[in-house]
């Protein structure tokens, strides 16, 4: 069963896909089912991964670890996402970028925010 804002990865060639809704089929890619990602579950340095969040106001930034996350060719965050009560937003990184930190807006400073990030090498992090 696919739900709604997971994250699935094809083992055969690295594609990494969310759904954006609920539904009973099973997500196939390369001709295999596609696995699940569960968050904070593979080998890596925590505090390189978990993404930290720093709100003033209505300009929240999401910095990828406690310890800046390495940006090179061979290791690197490929998105961050914010989830603010019912809203979803993303920054991509795309190769050259310096630093895995992304700033948003969020109109509603009461709002739960929830930040998630997925490293090249390590896997899908996020707070809870």
């Amino acid at each position: 069963m696919v739900v709604k804002r997971n994250v699935y990865k094809c083992s055969g060639c690295g594609a990494v896909v969310e759904s954006l809704w609920n539904g009973n089929e099973t997500l196939f890619c390369c001709g295999k089912e596609m696995k699940e990602l569960v968050l904070n579950t593979t080998d890596g340095a925590k505090e390189k991964h978990i993404p930290v969040i720093e709100r003033n106001g209505k300009v929240v930034k999401v910095k990828v670890g406690e310890v800046p996350h390495p940006m090179t060719k061979e290791h690197y965050i490929l998105f961050v996402e914010l989830i603010a009560g019912d809203k979803v937003l993303r920054h991509d990184f795309k190769e050259g970028d310096s630093s895995a930190e992304a700033v948003f807006m969020v109109e509603d400073e009461n709002v739960k925010l929830v930040a998630r990030e997925y490293c090249n090498l390590h896997g899908f992090w996020g707070t809870k």
